[in-house]
């Protein structure tokens, strides 16, 4: 059984340069200025990595996630303009 926690915030999607000089450092620098990001929980993840999520029936309700180990992970839903996303947890 897979748990899901969210507050159905949005968050914005953010471009390179929204994004502190610490945390450009994270990123690898060759697709640096060509990725989206959001920040979640003092992290901040490139949508570039998000796995879409068209084959989970407990996960359909979402856009994409971001797996964190093999039982957990961050989950993404788009906004319909596309300018920013709810982010949520899941662990089984």
């Amino acid at each position: 059984m897979i748990t899901i926690k969210t507050n159905g915030q949005y968050r914005p999607v953010l471009c390179w340069e929204d994004l502190t000089s610490k945390e450009q450092g994270e990123f690898d620098s060759s697709t640096k200025e060509e990725g989206s990001y959001f920040r979640y929980k003092k992290w901040v993840y490139a949508l570039d990595d998000v796995m879409r999520t068209d084959c989970n029936d407990a996960l359909s309700k979402w856009d994409g996630y971001h797996g964190e180990s093999y039982f957990s992970g961050v989950l993404v839903k788009y906004s319909r303009c596309g300018d920013a996303v709810v982010v949520g947890t899941y662990y089984s």
